[in-house]
């Protein structure tokens, strides 16, 4: 890391920060293994076909898990669902097994985890990856999208607190 680069990770952090971002619990299970993560670094990239981005560090645990099951479900929660999301931040005493003990979950026509009570369940496979700095780049196409009926304020997460839409 140059000495630039370095004088910028701190500020650049801070302005992140102040980006409020919706939250969102990225669940896979497969051959390789079940995961999920608490993420806001979710992007739409295009409608046709439906795809979005998913920026993660490179270090998670959840990242060859992800590269060999290739698929997975995107959980945007509402904000009531703050438990789960510090559950799968890793902001409570549960072990990642314990924490899909912990929930209620449904299976997506995918045969992927679906959080219930949440906003939307995106459904999607892994189509492209890139590595940039200490993070990859997943590109993950969607097969199946269900957006719930709940009227329930999205979950925020800004200047690194969660936050209702309310």
């Amino acid at each position: 890391m140059t000495d630039s680069t370095h004088t910028l990770k701190r500020p650049f952090r801070d302005a992140m920060a102040s980006c409020a971002a919706g939250v969102h619990v990225i669940t896979t299970d497969g051959e390789t293994g079940r995961y999920g993560i608490t993420m806001t670094a979710v992007t739409a990239v295009t409608d046709e076909p439906p795809t979005v981005m998913l920026c993660i560090n490179r270090q998670s645990a959840i990242i060859p898990i992800l590269q060999g099951n290739r698929d997975l479900c995107i959980n945007t929660l509402n904000d009531s669902q703050q438990d789960v999301a510090e559950h799968f931040a890793g902001l409570t005493d549960l072990s990642p097994e314990e924490r899909f003990e912990y929930h209620i979950w449904h299976r997506g026509q995918t045969g992927q985890l679906e959080v219930e009570g949440a906003l939307a369940h995106l459904h999607g496979s892994i189509v492209d990856q890139r590595e940039i700095g200490t993070h990859y780049v997943f590109f993950v196409q969607l097969n199946e999208i269900r957006n719930t009926d709940t009227q329930a304020p999205a979950l925020l997460y800004f200047r690194r607190q969660f936050k209702s839409l309310a």
